[in-house]
């Protein structure tokens, strides 16, 4: 008897991961949510995104452990609140482990602190989470900030301070009367690397796929607000972004997500949007040559070979100049096709300006091309 429980202990075990990654499988999600809907009264837009996706074929193509963070996300929005999420949801998910152990800071680890700090701000303790991870994460922060003055991207720091609104209860450190969010210092990164090769000045229409809350979209229009941004990405993530970029930008017009059947439908207000909220099966409606560039940033490593093959044929039609940074070798472990550096389906038509590894994030590489 205990044998055939344990037998089947390790069956159930088995069908909840795969590789080294915890699933959720698409119809076990959908019964999890119509009865979760039912039992929680949640927002209207989390609602009706997470209605729409799971009728489209993205939602069937999707790995099944996106399911299963889905499910905790949708938990922790739900339990603590939306106006928290950059404490519950984004440290760990939304930007990557950040702890002081984490791989993506290894080359920096040991560098000597040159900037000067308040020590009271890093032992100040924040409501959802514990000190010693409250005191990880700030110090991690002051390394970034430490690295940022030292590799001279220090001009973005007066253009992309966070002294004003801070949706989402983020973690702060201050520096020379500024506030910094890792969010912000993360976005610096990228966008020194995208500015290196095409301004941000000259830039009409971005694309962004898997944008996560949105933190490049945020510094990126900090910088320029005449840029139109798209947005397109899976629930909850769809979500927050929605959500928390209205509350940074609340003058700016903003295209929620919402169905419809071709472009034309929604032409006019989609053009005249400063941000646009799309869910994947979207993207195949948009003209093609649509945006002067596409980004898309710590995502595509966690996606399926076959959606990454039609992301990167959607970016060859729809955009001038592609800018992608991943992991230098796949950390989740989905199948026997994991990404590496040198994999990605990269057309035989784009020109490739620089195709390197990062020197932080540790174990990143990232990419730019101009496409014909």
């Amino acid at each position: 008897m205990l044998t055939n429980l344990l037998n089947k202990l390790i069956k159930k075990l088995r069908r909840s991961y795969l590789g080294n990654v915890i699933i959720l499988k698409p119809n076990n999600f959908i019964s999890w949510w119509n009865s979760y809907k039912k039992k929680n009264l949640l927002n209207k837009d989390l609602v009706l995104i997470v209605d729409d996706y799971i009728k489209t074929d993205s939602f069937n193509k999707i790995k099944s452990m996106w399911n299963f963070l889905a499910q905790q996300h949708i938990k922790i929005i739900n339990e603590k609140g939306i106006e928290n999420f950059r404490q519950t949801i984004e440290p760990d998910s939304l930007l990557g482990d950040a702890a002081l152990n984490s791989r993506r800071i290894k080359s920096i680890r040991n560098k000597k602190i040159k900037i000067n700090y308040d020590i009271n701000d890093v032992y100040k303790k924040y409501e959802h989470l514990n000190l010693n991870t409250s005191i990880s994460y700030k110090i991690t922060n002051i390394m970034l900030l430490n690295y940022i003055i030292e590799s001279k991207k220090e001009k973005y720091l007066s253009l992309l301070s966070d002294n004003k609104k801070n949706f989402g209860n983020p973690l702060i450190i201050n520096y020379k009367n500024l506030k910094f969010t890792s969010a912000t210092l993360n976005s610096i990164l990228d966008i020194s690397s995208i500015e290196k090769k095409i301004k941000l000045s000259s830039i009409k229409e971005i694309l962004e796929i898997g944008a996560g809350w949105g933190r490049l979209c945020h510094s990126i229009l900090r910088i320029n607000s005449k840029i139109k941004y798209t947005i397109i990405d899976i629930p909850p993530a769809l979500y927050y972004a929605q959500y928390a970029l209205k509350k940074y930008f609340p003058k700016l017009k903003i295209f929620s997500y919402r169905k419809f059947n071709n472009f034309y439908e929604i032409k006019d207000e989609f053009e005249d949007c400063n941000i646009r909220f799309l869910l994947p099966n979207q993207i195949n409606v948009i003209p093609d040559k649509y945006f002067n560039l596409s980004i898309a940033v710590d995502c595509l490593h966690e996606i399926s070979k076959p959606i990454v093959e039609e992301y990167f044929d959607q970016i060859d039609r729809l955009s001038r100049n592609f800018y992608f940074k991943c992991q230098t070798e796949q950390w989740a472990t989905f199948d026997k096709n994991k990404f590496d550096m040198f994999n990605y389906p990269v057309k035989k038509n784009w020109i490739k300006i620089f195709h390197k590894k990062c020197f932080v994030p540790d174990d990143y590489f990232h990419g730019f091309y101009k496409i014909k």
